[in-house]
């Protein structure tokens, strides 16, 4: 089972957000360069089909990157929410940031907290304004502990 740290919880974003930016921005340049090869070639029809074969393709790309930021915004707002709760666990049961971890990126009810070296079951009410830590114990004391992303 899997802890996240706080650092490692505020490092939400990804390579794979970037990778896609890359292939936008690549087939916008791409439709460019053979719109204006159409332009002056206006015989050769190849160019226009590439045109416009570069353009559904921009199209789908940036409906797809459409979806997953909507998605992706509504995965950060959680994980928001889940590094704002370690602050106030950190405050209420006065211990560090840092010796505090849960086993998922986002707040929901049930997940498992550890602080320090006893672990902590959430049950949040309906509108997460509220919360109770219940004590529990895991079967498989098997962790990692993730602290940075990058590790």
């Amino acid at each position: 089972m899997n802890f996240y740290g706080i650092n490692y919880l505020q490092a939400q974003s990804s390579l794979n957000d970037y990778l896609k930016y890359i292939v936008i921005f690549s087939t916008l340049l791409v439709t460019i360069v053979v719109f204006s090869l159409y332009m002056r070639h206006r015989l050769q029809t190849k160019y226009r089909d590439l045109t416009i074969i570069a353009f559904l393709f921009l199209l789908f790309m940036l409906g797809v990157q459409y979806s997953e930021y909507t998605n992706s915004e509504s995965a950060h707002s959680q994980s928001s929410q889940m590094v704002n709760f370690v602050n106030v666990l950190s405050k209420q049961k006065n211990v560090s940031v840092n010796d505090i971890y849960a086993n998922s990126f986002q707040l929901v009810d049930g997940v498992i907290i550890k602080i320090k070296d006893s672990y902590y079951k959430v049950n949040l009410s309906a509108d997460q304004n509220t919360y109770i830590l219940q004590e529990t114990w895991l079967t498989n004391p098997n962790i990692t502990l993730l602290k940075n992303k990058d590790k």
